[in-house]
């Protein structure tokens, strides 16, 4: 087993994160599915991808049942050099460890395909995610213009009756004020006539006054023209 720590790409934080959640090997890792990878807090799924392909890349192959399994490898026969001698073959520990390292061709390739398939199904659900938004954001903008149109027209209306008011109570305080003015007219009219009236009667008790004036003024001259006929007649008789 290999620790995390050695994966390409893992460093302490990273390790220390994927071993709270129970991968504590490169091929534990190569064997855990990608969306468990994705659901690790701070991964991401161009990260899970990128760490899935390091972790093949170790040479990692992944039995049916998922668990981590390293490529079998043959004892080869000892080289011999250029001078006959023979060259010792390496230890079978050493080897196996060499060939656990080296990626396998077609893991690789098996790899490969499936992170290609994997990208495509990612890339093809984040633009059916970006046509819904895009198509909800038409609705809500659609939505949005037709409430604005309604509220404009609303406004317009509002503003005609407005208008209409304003006109109707300007025409009727002009005949309020007509009217107004006609009654003040109408009032002085009256009030006139009352004062000449009172005027007049005021004027009747000197006419009056002077009639009866001048009836004592023609009474009292008769009355002198007969006393000095009389006496004049008393003249008259006296001398004869």
């Amino acid at each position: 087993m290999t620790d995390i720590i050695t994966l390409n790409g893992v460093g302490p934080a990273l390790a220390k994160t994927l071993k709270d959640h129970g991968l504590l090997t490169v091929e534990a890792v190569a064997a855990a599915p990608l969306e468990d990878l994705k659901a690790i807090p701070g991964i991401g799924a161009a990260r899970a991808m990128r760490l899935k392909q390091a972790a093949a890349g170790e040479g990692v192959a992944v039995g049916p049942a998922g668990s981590a399994r390293s490529k079998p490898t043959a004892r080869r026969p000892a080289r011999t050099t250029k001078a006959g001698a023979i060259k010792k073959p390496l230890p079978a520990k050493s080897k196996a460890k060499v060939e656990v390292e080296k990626p396998s061709s077609d893991k690789g390739g098996e790899a490969k395909g499936s992170t290609v398939s994997e990208t495509e199904e990612a890339l093809s659900t984040a633009l059916a995610a970006a046509e819904a938004a895009r198509k909800a954001a038409e609705q809500k903008a659609a939505k949005a213009k037709a409430k604005a149109k309604k509220a404009a027209r609303q406004a317009e209306a509002l503003m005609e009756e407005f208008s209409k008011a304003k006109e109707k109570a300007r025409t009727k305080a002009k005949k309020m004020k007509a009217e107004a003015r006609r009654a003040i007219e109408r009032e002085k009219a009256k009030a006139k006539a009352i004062l000449e009236e009172m005027a007049q009667k005021a004027k009747e008790p000197e006419k009056v006054k002077e009639k009866t004036k001048g009836k004592l003024a023609k009474s009292a001259s008769k009355a002198s023209s007969s006393k000095s006929g009389e006496k004049k007649k008393a003249k008259k008789a006296a001398k004869k």
